[in-house]
């Protein structure tokens, strides 16, 4: 693994070049704010970026009017559905479904056995959430507003406190903080499989530009 940068990340999102970066900047006076880096993995170097690149790739082409109807852009996870609709999830199990044109047609707390959904990928016309008190997952279909399967929980060990998770190529990614994996998720047939191991807790994952990127607690990291 080759480390990539070691600052204070509030979040990460893709893009076709690599990752953009939330950096959480402490001024003097102890405020905090929002500054904003893109890196490139084939370049192996960071530039300065923008909000605005930032939230269209985190929300989508409707990014300015999805924004404004948050009360945060940053501390939450996004997934933009093949019919270009948005789902927007905080830890608190808070999640909102925004249409093609950005607009809100839905919005409650998310729960699965009275634990909140965080983390949010898409397959289709479906959401996979993660259940981090839960140690699952869940598939949830926003047209019936029901989850429809869960994977994990209870007394199985499939997952541990899963923070996050990414679909690339019908298998899902799953980081789970307290075990330290990446776990996969073949979504034909539903078999779970161990893909990573690390000496720390794992964030997020992500391929871009034919590279695979971890957030781990000392920083991020090229695979």
């Amino acid at each position: 693994m080759k480390k990539l940068m070691d600052i204070d990340i509030a979040d990460l999102v893709p893009f076709s070049k690599g990752i953009i970066v939330a950096r959480k900047d402490v001024t003097k006076s102890g405020e905090t704010r929002i500054s904003y880096l893109t890196y490139d993995v084939k370049l192996e170097r960071p530039t300065i970026s923008t909000r605005g690149a930032y939230l269209l790739n985190k929300f989508g082409e409707n990014f300015e009017r999805i924004a404004k109807q948050l009360s945060d852009v940053t501390y939450c996870d996004a997934a933009v559905l093949p019919n270009k609709h948005v789902a927007v999830t905080y830890t608190s199990g808070e999640i909102g479904l925004f249409n093609d044109k950005g607009e809100l047609y839905w919005t409650g707390d998310l729960m699965y056995k009275g634990a909140p959904v965080s983390g949010v990928a898409a397959e289709g016309k479906y959401l996979w959430c993660t259940v981090p008190d839960g140690n699952c997952i869940v598939r949830y279909s926003p047209a019936t507003e029901n989850i429809v399967l869960r994977i994990g929980g209870d007394t199985s060990t499939a997952f541990l406190k899963p923070v996050s998770l990414a679909n690339y190529d019908d298998t899902l990614y799953v980081c789970n903080y307290r075990s330290c994996k990446i776990r996969t998720v073949n979504l034909k047939d539903f078999t779970v499989s161990d893909y990573k191991l690390f000496e720390e807790p794992v964030y997020r994952y992500f391929k871009t530009n034919d590279r695979e990127l971890v957030e781990l607690d000392s920083g991020v990291y090229m695979l």
